[in-house]
């Protein structure tokens, strides 16, 4: 499931493709480092981000994120995981009605 997306103005992605690229490359490398390394390397990583946190806390929230499998592995958000994240959302009144995938979803991947 999609937990985590970020936003741009799509006149700013056509004006800095590169710039769109180099930042996808870079989250696809992150998410790569964490579906091929252990949950304590991962927490020992992102420990610093998170200074109330102790290691084995830290530990604890990778194996849990991993076992809900919240990780994509790699930046493409399905239509099926959005539509999945969309019935999550409005099932919890966070969201009204459905936004269509296609209005709201650019697939930098293709």
């Amino acid at each position: 499931m999609p937990y985590t997306a970020f936003y741009a103005r799509k006149s700013y992605i056509e004006k800095n493709e590169d710039i769109i690229k180099k930042f996808n490359k870079a989250i696809n490398k992150g998410i790569e480092y964490v579906n091929n390394h252990s949950d304590k390397e991962v927490a020992e990583i992102i420990l610093k981000q998170f200074p109330d946190s102790s290691l084995n806390d830290a530990i604890a929230i990778v194996k849990r994120y991993r076992e809900a499998d919240s990780w994509l592995s790699n930046t493409t958000i399905t239509e099926e995981s959005y539509k999945n994240l969309e019935n999550i959302m409005i099932d919890n009144d966070l969201l009204d009605d459905y936004v269509p995938f296609d209005k709201l979803v650019i697939n930098l991947n293709e």
